[in-house]
This record gives C-alpha cells, structure tokens and sequence, in this order.
C-alpha cells in the first residue's frame, strides 16, 4: 500500500485544474473553471472545479471528487493506480507499503493483463526492429508507406512473427500465465485445448487508452491471400472495450483542445500519415461503426468533427447513421470528401501539411449540404427518389437537440432542396412528435440546470436535510468567528458581544441537549470528528474531509463544500444574493440552523409522546407525566419558532 505521507504529497502536487485539463477543455469562470461533464451527456456546461478547494463538482449528475477521484473515475482506475498516474506526472517516487493478500489478488489481476498488453507491443516492436523477418517484411512495408523512424516509435508499431506461438513462448518465458495471455486475447484456446498466437505475420498497429497504456491490437495481413481476413483486431477484454476506444486519442486530444475541432478518419493509416503531415488532432473508429460511447468521448475534447471521407459513394451512404449519431449528441459535423482514388492516407502522403489544411478546409461542407448535393445527384427527377430524399433529411434535422440549431439548419435544406421552408417544419415536428411517444416508454425529462435563486437558511421540514444543512456549515465556516446576538434571536443566542467558532457554537449548542447528527452515516462520520477536535480545541480543515479514506464521507463533504452560485455573475444580472460570510448573515445562518433541527427534534419528540397518549390501559401518574413532559417540550418548541419567526431570511 502507497504510505499516507506519500498521498499527502501526491494530493498536494496535483493542481485539480491540471489534472482535470488534461482530459477535457476548461474556461475560466471567476474564481472556478467550468467545462462539460465527462460523466454524462450535456450542452450546457455545469462541471465546475474549484483550483482553491481542489474539488470538482458537477450540478447536472451530482459526481464530484478530488484529482483522485476524476482520475479514477475517468480512466477507470483503482486507488492506487490513479494515485500512482498522478504521483508519475508529478515526479513523485512511490514506495508502497505491503498490501493485503485480497488487494494483492485484485490489483495483480488487472495489472497483469495491462502488463502482458505493455509486454506484447514491446515484443512486438523488437521483432520488427530487430529481427530478419520483421524488417525484411514489417518495416520494409511500414517505410513503403512513409513512416520514419521517428513516427514508428511514436505509435509503437510492430510486426508479429509468422509463427503459431513466438508470442506465447515470449511471454511465458517473462512468467506471463497462459490464463492472462487467453483473457487478453493475444492467444487462442481450442476446444481441444491447444494454444496458438492471435496475430501471426502482420504488422502491428497497438491500441492505446486516453492514458497512452497499450490495451488492444490491430494487425494487418500483407499478402493478398483472400482466405485471411486482412484486419484482426484484439478482441473485447476486461481492459480493451471497443466501442468506448478511438485509435489516436491518447495523442490528439491536447491538439484537438486547441485546435477545437476533430478530425476522424476510418483507419490507422490515415491517423498515422496525418500526423506525418504534421495534422496531429484526428482520430480513427478503427473500421468499426462509430459508437455512442465513441462519439461521447471526442465530446468532452470538442464540439466539432469533421469527418474526411475517400471517394467511395458506398461507404459514405453506410455511414449516415454515424453522422446522425453525432448529431444528435449536439456535435457540429462537416463531411471532407477526398477526391476519387485518393484517402486521407494518401493524401497526406503526397501533400504537405499546410496543402491538407488547405484542402479540408476549403472542401468542408456543412452535412445538410453534404447529404442533400449526394442524395441529390442519386434521386435525379424521380418524384419518389426525392421523396425519400426529403424525408431523410427532415429525419437527420430532427435529430439536432437545440431548437435554434434546428431552425437555422431547416432554412438552409429549404433553399438547397427547393422546398417550402413550412413544409418542412411541420415534416420535421411530426418526425419529432413521433420520435418521443416511440420513446416515451424510456423517455426521462432533460436535465435542468441548478435553479437560480438565493440560498437559505431553512431547508424543508425533514431531518436528514436539517442535518446536511448543519453539516455544511460545519464544513464552509467551522473555523470562522461570529458574535451570536447579531442573529436577532437573543433568547437562543445569547445577548453577549463577544466573538466565538462556528463549530463551537453548534457543537455546544447540540451536545448539551445530548443531540448528535445520525442520520446518515457519512453525516454522524463528518459530526463526530468535529466533536473529537471540539475537545482538543481544534477545528478539522476542509481538506482533512477532501481527502478522507472513506469515499462516500469523502463525497458528502466534497457535495456540501462546492457552492452552486457564483456571487459575482449573480450581481452582474441584477440578482443580489446574500453573502454567506458577512456578520449577520453567518450569524443568523449558524444560529438558525441549529435550532431548526433542535426544533425538529422536539416536534418529533411530541409526536412520540402524543402517539403514547393514545394507548390504552395507561395509570393516571404515567399519563400525567407524559402530558407534563409534552407540556415542555411544546414551550420549548414555540420558543424556538417565535424566536426564528423574528429573523427575515437573507435574499
């Protein structure tokens, strides 16, 4: 296990707006920095991180977290290894500590299939490198095709020897197990029990993950044998998901960020020959239908694709679906056709790289002029061709989500299909129309953003939000200092001037009506360490939660220190919203809440007693006492609420 002087470290290196930039586009919006949530679909961007908190923290799904957490979650990651990718972008040297024989068995099992992955691209590498067969055959085809030495290393291509185990015994001989080598797929079992290599004489192109660890194969036949296929790729493993991966993101996505815009191709040649060009922000499918998960990931990199075709009319026409796909996640798209018998592949290889830009973009067209001038050309005067032409494209215009979009795109079709632009618009409503009660069964309402409106001091009358409201101001303010009597309700707080803690206060307060927060356990967690450092005369730090061992305490704390509203950009539209930390709002907040939940407490407290009230066969002494028990409570109570009657809430 990594020691805690080691996390500590590795938490204090890691600048969350670092981290979290390396993986999707942030902009500065006052103190914070917002994006668009990688954990879910959005179009208006609500995940928000906070450089000074260290925290992340989206309003549209609820995730939240530390760098840790956003590495984790993001990469798909254990503790460990997501402390270890940030301790190595850091410069930080890790020294674990002996590991339970449970957590040794979970981390060697993944671990191992990442290290036999990282094992076989390297083998893979020294053959065609290093030996006869592989540069005789493997790199004389590779430098055929333009690629130097330098772009060789740089995608980690490979050859894998003509042979049914030179892989296999590779590994074994490194004590790779048969087991892991299977479960990678880099072997094939029998049904009768013998083993041989999956790739076996072909080039090798490695998959990457976003964080550049090898995780899957694509290999590539050379000779023209029409009884071999002349692509096998890894298949799907624990570590390898196809339709979440794009060949060459790990290395476009910075590029992609600043070039806000995406090229995706089909293969991993085209990727490879536009990087030679010096056109680093494209990534490929791989020759596999682009996926949902697929188009999502380049989502959180850019909100714009452009898709290079080569001339095949055929290929173009299969993969409408796709397009559509893109477009209906909100993306802009724009369709590059390359001219006939040339790709992307060999189009870089024969231009240079300001003579591609040039070309792409002087040739990208918008997909409504795309789609209709080629479903144009085929429809020709055919009353019903066009027809169905027309419909097509109401089909794909009804896809785009933003009402706006939806318009300007259905002016455009107008003019280019020579049609009313009104027909249209009913076409496209119907489509719609139809579209949701088909769904209708699966439908769930589109997230709304967080409401704009001040914050408040009373939450709804329920027990576990009066304590989550305690437990916020605990954590936001437990350290501040505030005079009690500035609340306006002299009878619960006192009529002195003198300052005290913020948790002092509620501690004190809740202690000595034997009150304590329990109802939940990641709350009772939070409030017992404010009581263990209330006897040591201490106050815990917003980080001491940030980065506690227990995730879902970890989560709470996070989820109740990140504000929601931005005071600045409230004020900038006219909308004044009270300022937590001034002298009496903190006052009437920390006095206010805690005895909202003191009297929620009594109401319950009465409702139990009235309830035994009602039982039958009671003696007059117990009933007298529970109606004299009720009787105090109710005083108490009524004291509460006439004093909080008294304060006018902030807003």
């Amino acid at each position: 296990m990594i020691p805690k002087e080691t996390i500590d470290k590795i938490f204090e290196a890691a600048h969350i707006e670092e981290v979290i930039g390396d993986f999707l586009p942030l902009k500065k919006r006052g103190v914070n920095m917002i994006g668009l949530c990688p954990f879910h679909n959005e179009k208006t961007p609500s995940f928000t991180v906070s450089p000074s908190k260290g925290i992340y923290k989206c309003f549209g799904c609820g995730e939240s977290g530390t760098a840790v957490n956003f590495v984790m979650k993001h990469e798909n990651m254990t503790y460990p290894e997501a402390l270890k990718y940030l301790a190595a972008k850091y410069g930080i040297e890790v020294e674990e500590k002996e590991m339970t024989d449970e957590e040794k068995v979970k981390e060697k099992e993944r671990e191992s299939l990442m290290g036999v992955t990282a094992f076989a691209q390297a083998h893979f590498a020294d053959t065609l490198l290093k030996s006869d067969e592989g540069k005789a055959i493997g790199l004389k085809y590779f430098n055929e095709r333009g690629f130097n030495d330098y772009i060789i290393e740089k995608f980690g291509l490979g050859y894998a020897a003509d042979s049914w185990d030179d892989l296999q015994k590779a590994a074994k001989a490194k004590g790779y197990t048969e087991d892991v080598l299977i479960k990678t797929g880099l072997i094939v079992k029998t049904e009768e029990g013998k083993t041989y290599d999956r790739f076996r004489g072909r080039v090798i192109f490695p998959i990457y993950n976003i964080s550049g660890r090898p995780i899957g194969f694509g290999g590539r036949i050379l000779d023209s044998s029409k009884s071999k296929a002349k692509y096998v790729n890894s298949p799907e493993s624990e570590i390898y998901h196809k339709s979440n991966v794009l060949y060459g993101l790990n290395l476009a996505r910075t590029p992609i960020m600043k070039a806000e815009n995406c090229y995706l191709v089909e293969g991993y040649t085209d990727v490879i020959s536009l990087h030679m060009a010096g056109i680093e922000n494209v990534v490929a499918s791989s020759g596999t239908s682009l996926t949902t998960g697929q188009i999502k990931l380049l989502k959180r990199f850019t909100n714009k694709i452009t898709i290079l075709y080569d001339g095949d009319t055929a290929g173009i026409k299969a993969s409408f679906r796709g397009i559509d796909m893109i477009i209906e996640e909100g993306l802009n798209v724009k369709i590059v056709l390359f001219p006939e018998g040339e790709d992307p592949d060999s189009f870089a290889r024969s231009h240079s790289a300001e003579e591609v830009e040039k070309f792409v973009s002087e040739q990208a067209k918008d997909f409504i002029l795309f789609k209709s001038d080629m479903l144009k050309g085929e429809a020709g005067n055919d009353p019903a061709a066009r027809s169905e032409m027309i419909k097509d494209i109401v089909r794909s215009i009804a896809l785009i989500p933003e009402n706006i979009d939806r318009q300007l795109y259905t002016r455009e079709a107008a003019v280019i299909l020579e049609i009313d632009e009104e027909i249209l618009v009913n076409e496209i409503a119907k489509y719609r129309r139809k579209k949701y009660y088909k769904d209708k069964k699966d439908y769930s309402p589109p997230e709304e953003e967080p409401a704009k409106k001040a914050p408040q001091i009373l939450l709804k009358d329920n027990t576990l939000n009066l304590e989550k409201e305690i437990t916020r101001v605990l954590l936001n303010y437990g350290n501040f200092e505030f005079i009690p009597k500035l609340s306006g309700m002299p009878l619960l707080a006192g009529d002195t001037e003198e300052k005290v803690k913020v948790s002092d206060f509620i501690i004190s307060t809740l202690l000595d009506d034997d009150i304590v927060l329990k109802e939940s356990a990641e709350i009772s967690q939070i409030f017992q360490e404010f009581v263990e450092a209330y006897e040591q005369d201490k106050v815990p730090s917003q980080q001491f939660f940030v980065k506690y061992e227990d995730e879902k305490v970890n989560k709470l704390a996070i989820d109740l220190i990140t504000d929601p509203y931005n005071l600045h950009e409230w004020s900038k539209i006219g909308i004044n919203v009270a300022d937590e930390t001034t002298d009496k709002v903190l006052a009437r907040l920390v006095v206010a809440s805690v005895y909202a939940y003191k009297q929620k407490i009594v109401n319950n407290r009465i409702v139990e007693l009235t309830e035994q009230l009602k039982e039958e066969g009671q003696d007059e002494e117990k009933v007298f006492k529970l109606q004299k028990t009720i009787a105090a409570l109710t005083s108490t109570r009524n004291k509460i609420l006439k004093e909080m009657g008294r304060v006018v809430l902030p807003g």
